[in-house]
């Protein structure tokens, strides 16, 4: 991104000639008394007028930590011993929470962890932004385990020919020996278990790097990322492995070409709206991981945009049509934008399977000046009545600094990142909107990362 990052929880720049002494003062071993948390799901403590981020910490909690990291404004530790302890904290679920880099906030109660990421996000709109919603729905939630239906897995063998397949250690790119994750599907800790089984029979694996595995409704695939051709009998038995269990065998390159294996099983797919829309994916495709709560995120995106049959409706990073299309079913128009070309036809081709005609779709770069785009030449004119954004980490700030030109009604803003929420949400005012309902969406139960639903109106 091009702006300055918003660094959650640290401290405002200080003035005083006191300032570097105090800096320099923090002790390699500490007791502390832990203030807050970031988003980062650090606690925060202050040290001789220093803030020292701590692992492992919770909010009211006093805690002795080691220092790990010093900055120049504020120094990086892990917690040694939990003096006192919080209500809200808990015994981690899973057995390797203490060295795997995948999950932050395992020690900490799944509705604290919810709590505390909602009134983040809401501090930050309101000093940055200056921003209150007028209005906080509840938290969409599900299942705080076995929730995840995608992933990738590392693979590396050792030169001991010891098999290792698992997520990458705290702080570091070294992969850590996982045997099950609680947060996956079971689907995929089960083949995990299966493949763990057949490839530690095997030598000369090193080539084998990643597992990439999606989940469908009904069918799944595995794709194995390899830096040369692997051996036939070997493909072969990992396609008997995978094919009991449900799963289309893929295979990737160096380059990025994908070759199917073997086939699938059913068409990958996923359904929405109660089933009444059936939306196919391919291997690699972006997929919203959390069934369960996308389930609820549409409902609700339905809810508070309230389309009507006559609304013509644009929906910014549209991907496979996961809000395009049920926004087609109350819609009389529903324009979708998305940067891949692949996501572009495979959307195409999901209304077509819908039977939906009302929607139509183009390849764009939405991180450009949207005013180049064709798409925004041949709609400006006719302009649109509602307005839905998915963008990526980066947000949408090309996109939303151009969102007056429509004079859209409402605009619905789905966030995966706090600090790009903020700084779009000072461009949507800029545009004349103000945000009117604000919800945070637990997508990634134990993890520090947040969703959010923010809707604006005129």
């Amino acid at each position: 991104m091009s702006r300055k990052r918003l660094q959650f929880g640290a401290p405002p720049k200080r003035k005083t000639s006191q300032r570097k002494t105090n800096l320099e003062s923090v002790p390699e071993r500490f007791e502390a008394d832990i203030e807050n948390l970031t988003l980062e799901g650090r606690g925060v403590a202050r040290v001789s007028g220093k803030t020292v981020f701590v692992s492992g910490a919770l909010p009211g909690e006093r805690v002795s930590a080691h220092i790990q990291a010093r900055h120049k404004r504020y120094d990086e530790a892990d917690t040694e011993q939990v003096l006192i302890e919080s209500s809200e904290r808990q015994q981690p679920p899973c057995a390797h929470y203490d060295q795997c880099g995948g999950c932050q906030l395992q020690h900490l109660r799944p509705e604290a962890q919810l709590s505390y990421k909602e009134q983040l996000i809401l501090d930050q709109l309101s000093r940055f932004a200056d921003t209150v919603p007028e209005q906080v729905a509840s938290p969409l939630t599900s299942d705080d385990l076995g929730y995840r239906r995608s992933a990738r897995i590392g693979i590396n063998q050792r030169s001991s020919g010891e098999l290792i397949i698992g997520f990458r250690r705290q702080n570091s790119n070294k992969l850590l020996d996982i045997d099950r994750c609680p947060v996956l599907d079971p689907r995929i800790n089960q083949l995990l278990e299966s493949l763990r089984d057949l490839l530690a029979e095997q030598e000369g694996i090193k080539h084998l790097t990643h597992l990439d595995i999606s989940c469908g409704d009904t069918a799944s695939a595995l794709t194995i990322r390899v830096t040369r051709a692997p051996d036939e009998t070997l493909l072969e038995s990992i396609g008997n492995t995978c094919a009991a269990q449900g799963f289309a065998l893929y295979i990737e390159d160096n380059s990025g070409n994908v070759v199917q294996i073997s086939a699938d099983p059913k068409q990958l797919s996923y359904g929405v709206l109660n089933g009444k829309l059936n939306l196919q994916f391919a291997p690699g495709d972006f997929l919203q991981v959390n069934a369960a709560i996308n389930h609820q995120m549409i409902e609700q995106a339905l809810e508070w945009l309230a389309p009507r049959a006559t609304d013509r409706v644009l929906d910014l990073f549209c991907g496979l049509g996961n809000f395009t299309l049920p926004l087609a079913t109350r819609a009389g128009r529903v324009v979708g934008v998305e940067g891949s070309a692949e996501m572009v036809s495979r959307a195409k081709n999901n209304a077509k399977a819908n039977g939906l005609d009302n929607a139509e779709f183009f390849k764009s770069d939405l991180s450009a000046d949207i005013r180049e785009s064709v798409w925004y030449q041949q709609t400006r004119q006719s302009g649109f009545d509602l307005i839905l954004l998915d963008p990526p980490r980066s947000g949408a700030e090309a996109c939303v600094q151009r969102l007056a030109d429509y004079g859209a009604r409402a605009v619905l803003y789905i966030s995966c990142n706090p600090a790009a929420l903020v700084r779009d949400t000072q461009h949507m005012k800029k545009a004349g909107y103000r945000m009117t309902r604000f919800a945070v969406m637990d997508m990634f139960p134990h993890t520090a990362h947040v969703e959010s639903m923010a809707l604006f109106q005129c």
